[in-house]
């Protein structure tokens, strides 16, 4: 083998090397943000979960994927029907347009404080309407994104004031 052929070799080998050693670093990264997110779960669920105010977090197909104690008290909700992924958010009937346009276009990353709100929890397909008139208290409502790494909006989050 010539000592060009060689060399050839060589600077490919190193150029192999150095394209492994960046995937791994990728790859290392990634699983070091998967084991904080898993570290800190907990934490983050029992924070939201004891939040004085009821919280909605539901998904870009309009889907809620979580719901704290709150709401699930104010709601008379059922977790079994949360588990399934059968409760969805801006049913065929919303009281409040605003609310309902605010809902669509936080997945366009944008954040809204909204006042007067009318039944703002009969949007929700599992909630029946004698639990929507006892929950009149809610009146206003921040309604934000939950952005990636990325900066794609995985998640919207609705959070009900008095």
């Amino acid at each position: 083998m010539s000592a060009k052929a060689k060399e050839q070799l060589l600077k490919e080998l190193f150029e192999t090397q150095r394209m492994l050693e960046e995937k791994t670093e990728i790859q290392g990264h990634l699983i070091r943000k998967f084991q904080k997110l898993i570290a800190n779960e907990g934490l983050f669920s029992q924070i939201i979960d004891f939040f004085p105010c009821p919280i909605a977090i539901f998904t870009p197909q309009y889907t809620l994927a979580m719901v704290n104690k709150a709401f699930a008290a104010e709601t008379n909700m059922r977790f079994v029907d949360l588990e399934k992924g059968d409760v969805r958010i801006i049913r065929y009937k919303i009281n409040d347009t605003q609310l309902a346009v605010a809902v669509k276009r936080v997945f366009a990353g944008e954040t809204f404080f909204m006042e007067d709100l009318k039944n703002p929890f009969s949007m929700f397909s599992a909630i029946t309407q004698q639990s929507v008139l006892q929950s009149g208290r809610f009146n206003k409502a921040v309604i934000f994104p939950v952005p990636d790494d990325d900066a794609g909006i995985t998640h919207g989050v609705i959070v009900f004031m008095p």
